[in-house]
Order: C-alpha cells, then structure tokens, then sequence
C-alpha cells in the first residue's frame, strides 16, 4: 500500500461551535484523552499502513500549535527524505479564509510530484482507529474511481448533526448526499474518508477553480460522484466528529469505557503522538481517584471522579473534580469544586472556588486563565 498511496489530511474545519478550545488553535491540536492531540488519529491511520507522504490542509490561522506538535512528523516515522509531511497553506492573500478547494490552486504542484497513484483522503477531526488496509483492498476490488466510508448510525444521532447523510440504492450506488439531522431514526454518515485516484482528483480541482466553484473538499468531491464511479465501505467501529464543545466532551468521556478506549487508543497497535518526558503521576495518600484518566506529570492531593486530566496538572488537597476535562498544566488549589467543566491548558483556579457547568453544556475556561475571588 505504501508505494501507490499517499494521504491528505483536511485540517480546516469551522471551529463555530467549539470556539471557546479553538480560539488558539485550530481543532486538529486540541488535547484529547490526556495525552493525543484530535489529529494524531489521522495521522496514526494513514502511517501504520506504510503511507509515507501526508499532505495537511491546514487553516489561514493559529497553526502554531498544529507545526509545534507536528514538527517534522518523526513521532508517525515522516521525517525523511522522500515524502514526510507537507503542510499546504493558502500562499496569497487573495485566498485566506477561502476554501480547501481554493487552497489547492497553489498547492496543485506538490499532488503532481508526488509518485503515488492513488489519494487516501481524511478530515482531522475525526476520532476513530481505522484500519485502511481492507478499505483499500475494497477499493482496489471493486475497479471504481472512488471509495467512500460511511457508518450506519441508529442512536445518538445528535452527535452527528450537520454531518454529510449517504442515500444509495439497494446496489450500493449512490444517489444523493443530504445533512444529518435530529429527527432522523438511522442514517449512513459519511466519514469524510475517500480513496480516489490522483490524477482524478488534480482533474476535479482544476475544474472546480476554472468554475469558481467554492466549499468544502469532500463536499467537491461528493458533488462529483454522479460522474464517477463509486464504491462504499462500511465502517463500524467507535467514531465521533469533534466539531462541537459537546462531542469534544462526550468523546473525552467515552474514553473512561473500557470498551471504547482499548478500540480507540489500543486498537490496531495503538494511536501515536508527540513523545512527551515527564514522570509518573503522584498520588498522595489521602487523595481519591475513581474511573479517571489521569497523564504523567500530574501531582494529586485531592478527589477526581469521572474525569480525564492532562500532563502536568496540580490538584491540591481539598480540591474535588467530577465529571470534567482538565488539560496540560492546570493549578487547582484546595477547596476548589469543580463540575462538568473543560479546562484548557495552563488555567489556575484559586482557594476555594467553585466552579460548576451542566453535563448537557458543560463549561469552559480558556487558556491561561486565572479564577480568583
């Protein structure tokens, strides 16, 4: 699979319904689970298969900390000569804030260059351990253009709402492409993954920017498929799409089901990420801790319950959590309660406040910020 693939990653969703984790960067870095960032998934899915050149549409703006994490992609064996990572950026001003299809029109050499054959597509913000290997062997069965991965969906159709509905025939064919919403019973969401051969894929580009056609890149893609041939691939493992502050929260929380997290985080021999050194997390003896994540680095002193906290994070004695997402380098000092809460990363909450979300909205405190009386 390595020698006729290469991946594309699309890290350039709308961040409206997360913005309060998004404000920063963009939602392929937000910590996840304790320790991965959103888009180690992807990235993870696309390299274990052999795939060596991954190309990453990334956003006009706060792309700091996607490069910090990324670097040279040696964490998911990119960094090297031929291939590695390429991050494609709107390159004139012209184009920022424009589209992913918009994008490409500057970035359309390095597709060309590339020597693989056929495009392994992908969005960033999808959490789900997939194995590509019998994806592309459907692919390469079936003779058609272009594969697409759906999942059946019959509960929680909530957490997929807005996302891409696939109608098709009894056949398996194609007939429509609708939007996801609550009333429906059981729908086929579409996964944003696609293999698509190259050359198609750079033919469908230049057309959609001679057009002036603008959106989405799956969405070009989808509104392609009445001229091109189509299989499908049923996918039916654990999947959530983290575009809203609620599935980043549910996602995070589904975690502490041991089900759930040896699919997701162990599943396929594991998900890779950025090598962080700190040490094992101290448990002082009169602290308590009852079904939570807790990172390397973390000092406790006091009650965890229901909770995912991320590296490095001080929970001082007296201190009680339930039910809520901490990230990296958090200062919780004693007396603090805190309840269906999403802390970002370095935020201080002083002596003895309090500090309560709903589960339904839980809420969030955003970077570096400093509760006090």
């Amino acid at each position: 699979m390595a020698k006729s693939y290469m991946g594309l990653i699309l890290a350039a969703q709308d961040t409206n319904e997360i913005r309060g984790l998004t404000k920063y960067r963009p939602i392929a870095s937000i910590p996840f689970a304790g320790r991965y960032r959103i888009i180690d998934f992807s990235l993870t899915n696309l390299t274990r298969v052999g795939i060596s050149n991954v190309g990453i549409v990334v956003p006009h703006n706060n792309v700091r900390s996607l490069r910090d994490h990324i670097r040279g992609g040696q964490f998911w064996d990119l960094n090297r000569k031929n291939g590695g990572i390429f991050l494609m950026h709107p390159s004139i001003d012209l184009e920022i804030g424009k589209s992913n299809v918009k994008n490409f029109r500057s970035n359309l050499e390095y597709l060309r260059r590339s020597t693989e054959n056929h495009v392994v597509l992908c969005s960033s913000h999808l959490v789900a351990n997939i194995d590509l290997r019998p994806i592309k062997d459907s692919h390469e069965k079936s003779g058609k253009d272009l594969t697409l991965v759906y999942k059946k969906i019959d509960k929680d159709i909530k957490a997929y709402r807005g996302s891409t509905s696939v109608i098709f025939n009894e056949n398996k064919e194609v007939e429509k492409f609708g939007v996801v919403v609550d009333s429906q019973e059981e729908t086929n969401v579409s996964l944003e993954i696609k293999i698509i051969r190259k050359d198609l894929l750079i033919d469908l580009l230049m057309s959609g920017v001679q057009s002036g056609l603008v959106g989405d890149l799956n969405k070009f893609i989808e509104f392609s498929t009445h001229k091109i041939s189509t299989n499908l691939y049923e996918f039916t493992g654990y999947t959530k799409f983290i575009d809203s502050t609620k599935n980043y929260f549910k996602a995070n929380k589904d975690i502490l089901k041991k089900e759930i997290r040896e699919e997701l985080l162990l599943g396929n021999g594991g998900i890779s990420t950025k090598i962080n050194d700190t040490p094992p997390a101290i448990y002082k003896s009169y602290s308590k801790v009852s079904n939570s994540l807790i990172a390397n680095g973390c000092i406790v002193r006091g009650s965890v319950k229901d909770s995912i906290i991320g590296r490095r994070v001080v929970i001082k004695k007296g201190a009680t959590i339930e039910n809520s997402i901490i990230l990296q380098s958090c200062v919780i000092e004693e007396g603090v309660e805190i309840k269906n809460v999403i802390l970002d990363k370095n935020v201080t909450i002083n002596r003895y406040q309090k500090v309560i979300g709903s589960e339904e909205f839980p809420l969030v405190i955003e970077k570096k910020s400093i509760l006090d009386l």
